[in-house]
């Protein structure tokens, strides 16, 4: 996949993620309103590197919205995303190498998790648990059974939960299905499903190196197996590894 391409899906998700979040029900009630400074509704982002750091930033531009924390694994991102927030909203967030001291801050309101897959459901019980709303990105969670619980912690503490799907979400997704649900094209009975792009196929091998300095791995790794650290099961391509996501299939595929 070319520079360009990878830019343009990079984009693309990111445009689609604004007019999700714009319409999120965790924020909705901060639009068409003057906020004092004491009625601002405080988020924090948990896992800050990639796909979260687009969702948060696009948080942030909605009126009334102040991020107050970020909280990741590596030491090295989190500084550098800590002062990319300080420009956006002239005030740097608090930082965080664990969520659940993150989750202790009776100030917050709400959390975006942007955590490899693997992370996603034990930090959703811990915020519905204390009382913040939660978006998360998608897929929910690595198996049915997390997906389960999770549900029911945001059931049983009332919490607003919403999944990142933006490729679901958008206005053009919805009126295509829309239109072969009405049977303008007939009877549907096979759908092929396939992506153009080098992305699924995954890096080549690379040996095990020690953990780079700034990172918590223990923590990284986290419910999954332990494992010598490798870069390739790391930032970046963590996803084609069944210990920590699902490859393509429930990266772009997941319902």
């Amino acid at each position: 996949m070319s520079t360009s391409r990878r830019k343009f899906l990079q984009d693309t998700s990111k445009t689609i993620a604004a007019a999700t979040l714009a319409s999120s029900p965790l924020l909705s009630f901060a639009k068409n309103r003057r906020f004092s400074p004491n009625e601002k509704i405080n988020i924090a982002l948990i896992g800050v590197r990639g796909m979260g750091f687009g969702n948060l930033e696009n948080a942030l531009k909605i009126e009334g919205v102040e991020c107050i924390g970020l909280c990741d694994i590596d030491r090295n991102i989190l500084a550098k995303r800590a002062s990319d927030v300080e420009k956006i909203q002239g005030k740097a967030p608090m930082q965080y190498n664990d969520y659940r001291k993150l989750l202790e801050n009776k100030d917050l309101d709400a959390v975006i998790i942007g955590t490899p897959d693997h992370w996603h459901c034990l930090p959703f019980i811990a915020a519905c648990e204390a009382g913040k709303d939660v978006y998360v990105e998608k897929p929910l969670a690595n198996s049915i059974a997390e997906c389960d619980l999770m549900v029911k912690a945001a059931r049983k503490y009332n919490r607003v939960a919403q999944v990142g799907q933006q490729q679901r979400s958008g206005a053009h997704w919805q009126e295509a299905m829309a239109f072969m649900k009405s049977g303008k094209i007939g009877k549907l009975r096979k759908v092929n499903v396939w992506g153009n792009f080098n992305y699924g196929v995954g890096p080549m091998s690379v040996a095990d190196e020690p953990v780079p300095a700034g990172v918590d791995y223990e923590m990284w790794l986290g419910p999954s197996p332990k494992r010598p650290f490798n870069k390739n099961r790391f930032h970046g391509s963590w996803r084609m590894f069944w210990d920590y996501g699902g490859g393509l299939l429930t990266d772009w595929g997941c319902i």
